[in-house]
């Protein structure tokens, strides 16, 4: 009877999965659900070193997954090593990024994962990518990038201008692009990863977590807050433990749980089935959703500004459904001219 049950459950999960728009709209639900983590890392972050916020929810996360990691495959062990490497780099990169370094300007940087992708491609993988072979990537690119722009660097509750916002460029810049290569370079490879083995999503998301939780925990030692008094409460387990720190602990049980361990299995699943150049482009929606989020869990003003970026990146997820035939038989035939 259980297998009677399973056979028709997994029967419809292959089947919105192999079709066009499943896993493209699985992949639009997990950047909502990534989105929540800005509003609730805030909460993190007031009580909690970024250090040990990452880490929390990342240890939290392996602990979940960890009955899948020893099924993972020898032949995708290394693979998940580095691609797990390179995750690690965006989250530490990212929070490291943000102690000097305005979050906007954070968030706008990091959505150049939409172009570390196809570079990754092309160099890579040889895949043509230029503008006359992918013209949906890149037009679906700069549409994101507008949008995410509209929606950080032109925030106009955030009471610094575009001018004072780039004047304050230095090294925390360049590590908002380091996090854009890790985020992307992991995308990348659990693309290539879940086209190699489609059944070891969850072993593929237990590796990749628990190789940041690692890399998650070293951070916390070198970062020298364990060694003051009372460090126990703002670690595993004893955060759960302190009465005082219950709203950063239900933040981190739901960052940990549901945005990271499942969230991330979800994404990879997906990603066997959508080339990471466009399904960067849908991850990269992520700030949309975030404001969506804030909106409504700090009361937050949704200004012109979240419509217009928000309408931009809906139309570069729209941009990246064409072919290149599309775009360039629209582009030929409004070059014509009229007889």
């Amino acid at each position: 009877m259980d297998n009677t049950l399973q056979q028709p459950q997994t029967g419809l999960i292959e089947n919105v999965l192999s079709s066009y728009l499943g896993p493209r709209i699985v992949l639009g639900l997990a950047a909502m659900l990534y989105g929540t983590n800005f509003p609730l890392g805030a909460i993190m972050e007031q009580s909690l070193p970024a250090s040990a916020a990452t880490s929390s929810r990342m240890v939290l996360a392996s602990i979940v997954l960890s009955p899948f990691l020893l099924q993972l495959k020898p032949s995708l062990r290394t693979q998940v090593l580095i691609g797990g490497a390179f995750v690690s780099m965006g989250y530490i990169s990212q929070s490291v990024a943000l102690l000097d370094t305005s979050p906007a300007l954070v968030s706008f940087l990091g959505s150049a994962t939409v172009i570390v992708c196809p570079i990754l491609q092309w160099a890579v993988d040889k895949k043509p990518m230029g503008i006359k072979d992918a013209p949906q990537t890149w037009m679906a690119a700069a549409l994101c990038l507008c949008g995410v722009a509209a929606l950080e660097l032109f925030d106009s509750s955030a009471g610094a201008s575009l001018t004072e916002t780039v004047s304050q460029l230095g090294t925390g810049d360049v590590l908002s692009l380091l996090q854009a290569v890790g985020f992307g370079t992991g995308v990348y490879m659990s693309e290539k990863m879940m086209h190699k083995e489609p059944d070891q999503a969850l072993q593929v998301t237990a590796g990749l977590v628990t190789t940041t939780a690692f890399f998650s925990m070293i951070w916390c030692f070198a970062d020298g807050w364990m060694s003051n008094p009372g460090w126990e409460s703002m670690a595993l387990p004893g955060l759960f433990l302190d009465p005082t720190l219950r709203s950063v602990a239900l933040a981190v049980l739901w960052t940990g749980i549901i945005s990271t361990s499942m969230n991330f299995c979800v994404e990879i699943t997906a990603l066997g089935r959508v080339p990471s150049s466009e399904a960067s482009v849908i991850l990269a929606t992520e700030p949309l959703w975030a404001s969506l989020f804030a909106a409504l869990i700090f009361h937050e003003q949704f200004g012109t500004n979240d419509y217009i970026g928000g309408a931009l990146m809906i139309s570069a997820c729209l941009v990246n459904t064409l072919k290149p035939a599309d775009i360039n038989g629209f582009f030929s035939k409004s070059l014509k001219p009229s007889e």
